[in-house]
């Protein structure tokens, strides 16, 4: 599969468009403060990639930043999956982190950078 800038950009939106819309009720699932920092923080992280996504251009290509891609894709479906199945903050949190840990590599690595 070789993925073009957009469809690039629209995974790393999509992460955090997704990130944005959980985050009242992942806020009102929170059970510590730590809970709290750490979903606002990964919605601060994905938000940061998008708008680096976009200043970027995401426009590099090869094997490197479809391997990133896919990563990413791939923990966007673990975060939905974890939603749909209704698991704990706890969860939640660690897969949102993750997810936005392979939004940035894919903007790193789609840009140049």
């Amino acid at each position: 599969m070789t993925t073009s800038p957009h469809d690039r950009l629209i995974e790393v939106y999509q992460s955090y468009s997704d990130a944005y819309a959980r985050r009242a009720d992942d806020l009102a699932a929170a059970q510590s403060p730590d809970q709290i920092r750490a979903i606002l923080a990964n919605v601060n992280a994905l938000e940061a990639s998008y708008l680096e996504a976009a200043r970027a251009a995401l426009d590099a290509t090869g094997a490197v930043v479809e391997q990133a891609y896919a990563d990413a894709r791939d923990a966007r479906a673990a975060v939905d999956a974890a939603y749909q199945g209704a698991r704990d903050i706890v969860e939640k949190i660690h897969l949102v982190g993750s997810l936005a840990n392979k939004a940035n590599a894919l903007v790193k690595a789609a840009g140049g950078a």
